[in-house]
């Protein structure tokens, strides 16, 4: 069982140029403030898969839930899972993150090893835009069934969500108005 620093090692030692870098961050938790170690490694977009087959090999992992951030030329994925989580006090969160190009945003489903993955790859399609190859429910989790095609709110180049959001929220209330 793997635990901190040595993710970060193991994960050097398995993608070597994919590897971008890595760190450990120590908290505390709970009121026993015991220690934690979240680990944090970046690797190239097509090191995903890889990374997260070496992660597998570590122990048991489960995961929570993926976030992203328009850096503007990039969107930076984020994979938060939990390492070890059958084993307490050695247990820790490790992220994963990619820089994924907005003229290419494409990923691998995590579906196949992960099946509660695709909620959180439904919001991130949604939100940000990103394709994941092989994630059959692509339906909007969130933003209503008429949101226009291609408009991402997360984005930074979105321009016209504010609009959107205006015009969603006066179908909204009509829709109200109409069932009073």
């Amino acid at each position: 069982m793997l635990y901190g620093e040595e993710v970060i090692e193991k994960m050097k030692e398995s993608l070597g140029e994919n590897f971008l870098e890595g760190k450990v961050i120590e908290r505390k938790e709970g009121v026993k403030k015991l220690v934690k170690k979240d680990v944090f490694v970046k690797v190239k977009r097509e090191a995903q898969m890889d990374a997260i087959k070496t992660l597998l090999s570590m122990g048991d992992v489960y995961l929570i839930v993926m976030s992203g951030e328009d850096r503007g030329d990039v969107i930076t994925v984020n994979y938060h899972f939990s390492l070890n989580y059958a084993n307490p006090g050695k247990e820790n969160v490790v992220t994963i993150s990619m820089d994924v190009p907005k003229n290419d945003l494409k990923l691998q489903s995590l579906t196949a090893i992960f099946r509660g993955a695709s909620t959180t790859e439904r919001e991130m399609h949604e939100m940000l835009g990103i394709d994941f190859i092989g994630l059959k429910d692509k339906r909007h989790l969130f933003l209503p069934e008429d949101w226009p095609e291609g408009k991402y709110p997360w984005r930074r180049d979105e321009y016209g969500v504010k609009d959107m959001v205006k015009f969603t929220h006066k179908n909204v209330r009509s829709e109200v108005k109409k069932n009073e």
